[in-house]
């Protein structure tokens, strides 16, 4: 130990020790008036909610409907029930690239089922307006730049439709936006 150090350390016993010779009732803390903090406010230990089995476990078989595997890979999905439409993405293509494919579905009613519109292919997308017939997507996109490298953007889209009444038509168009 070099003789800074040793410096040091005598002089931190020292203080040590004149707190040690101080009466008892100077040192303590009168845990009554001391204000909390979160060093004295116990912490509430979370109760044990780890469900726990009560009954006898029942083995399910897997689905056969070939359906299923098109709904498995949906991925994000934004129900707007008071205009029986969703938007919704499923997983395709390359992930490191627009690997969310984009979709408006329209509901027709139970004989017809829904109308699905592709909007288009997005990394991610997230819905910032929402009003009857129209529906505002700030999405992230990525295109191959000139030089071979991945150029990602930002970009917002206005998504308006009409459903087709009396056996019409719908009509679905997406405009960019600022």
């Amino acid at each position: 130990m070099t003789s800074r150090n040793l410096a040091i350390a005598a002089a931190l016993g020292l203080m040590i020790s004149a707190c040690d010779a101080l009466p008892e009732e100077e040192h303590a803390v009168d845990r009554a008036r001391e204000p909390a903090t979160a060093s004295t406010v116990p912490t509430p230990q979370p109760a044990d909610t780890r469900a726990e089995p009560a009954g006898e476990p029942v083995t399910i078989e897997i689905a056969a409907d070939d359906e299923l595997q098109w709904a498995a890979s949906v991925m994000q999905i934004h129900p707007m029930e008071s205009q029986n439409a969703k938007l919704f993405g499923v997983s395709g293509g390359d992930p490191a690239m627009n690997g969310l494919v984009t979709y408006l579905g329209l509901f027709a009613g139970l004989a017809e089922g829904w109308r699905v519109y592709r909007i288009g292919d997005f990394e991610e997308w997230t819905v910032s307006e929402e009003s009857r017939r129209r529906v505002v997507l700030d999405a992230r996109e990525s295109r191959m730049g000139e030089d071979g490298d991945i150029v990602t953007e930002d970009r917002r889209l206005i998504v308006e439709f009409r459903m087709g009444e009396d056996g019409g038509a719908d009509r679905v168009t997406v405009t960019p936006a600022r």
